[in-house]
């Protein structure tokens, strides 16, 4: 068994200043009114299969689209499966970073996944207020997990995936997160 450290790390002032500092979960409480927080999902939902999507192809400032997941997950020679954890890996660094369109959010709430993370600031494009991607997946109680790191380190197409947050009624919170490779 191999671990992967996917998180990046974070100074107690960058937390103390933002919650989004780091590697982060956003709950349906993140932007919905009246939804879950992190307390109101069971420990399970931290902990799954998951899957990942290269999208390394993709330029900083370009949206991945539907059909560049559905093409990921052919590459890879897989299917998404319901409640797994899709992670997508764009290996980018720079700003502006790649994001999902809303079709692409659409497209991961039709798989019925649990989670959507993604190695970048935000799965939402960096000048958007509206945050369209967010609002898709959250709205149907789909976790969001960012700034993931090391996602090239990961070797195999599925793999187990941990990021518990912080035990607290809030709508975000740091994670650590690991990929744990058989």
């Amino acid at each position: 068994m191999r671990i992967v450290d996917l998180s990046n790390a974070f100074s107690q002032e960058e937390f103390a200043k933002d919650s989004h500092a780091g590697t982060h979960l956003d709950a349906p409480a993140y932007l919905l009114q009246n939804q879950k927080t992190i307390t109101d999902f069971g420990l399970e939902s931290f902990f799954s299969d998951a899957v990942i999507l290269d999208l390394s192809h993709i330029k900083p400032g370009e949206a991945v689209d539907d059909e560049d997941l559905e093409a990921a997950e052919e590459a890879a020679g897989l299917a998404l499966r319901e409640g797994e954890i899709a992670t997508v890996y764009t290996g980018c660094v720079a700003k502006p970073h790649p994001y999902l369109s809303e079709n692409a959010a659409q497209y991961l709430e039709f798989k019925r996944v649990g989670m959507v993370g993604i190695d970048t600031p935000s799965i939402d494009n960096s000048v958007s207020h509206d945050l369209p991607a967010h609002m898709v997946l959250l709205s149907k109680g789909i976790l969001v997990l960012e700034g993931l790191c090391n996602l090239g380190e990961v070797d195999l197409p599925r793999f187990k995936l941990a990021a518990f947050p912080l035990k607290r009624n809030a709508p975000t919170s740091p994670v650590r997160a690991v990929a744990v490779l058989d």
